[in-house]
């Protein structure tokens, strides 16, 4: 690889592994728009391993922090038009 070629991946590597991160950090209000009723009820069940597996890294975050786990809820419910309960 040139010296050129390698810093244009180094570069891209930079601007994207963030790009992504929050992309995923983000997708979860969509997919629970998507999956949840306004009520809160499932409206695809058969989804729900894959989605709790997907997600699981940023339930174990939620978990451990109560400001994060609250602005979780408060965006999921954000993006799927319900109120959020806080603990």
């Amino acid at each position: 690889m040139s010296e050129n070629t390698e810093s244009k991946f180094i570069r891209l590597a930079c601007y994207a592994v963030p790009f992504l991160l929050v992309a995923y950090v983000m997708s979860i209000g969509p997919v629970a728009a998507l999956v949840l009723d306004s009520k809160g009820d499932l409206e695809y069940p058969q989804y729900m391993s894959q989605i709790e597996s997907f997600y699981a890294p940023l339930e174990w975050c939620a978990d451990k922090s109560e400001y994060v786990g609250n602005a979780f809820r408060a965006y999921i419910h954000a993006c799927n038009g319900t109120v959020a309960e806080y603990r």
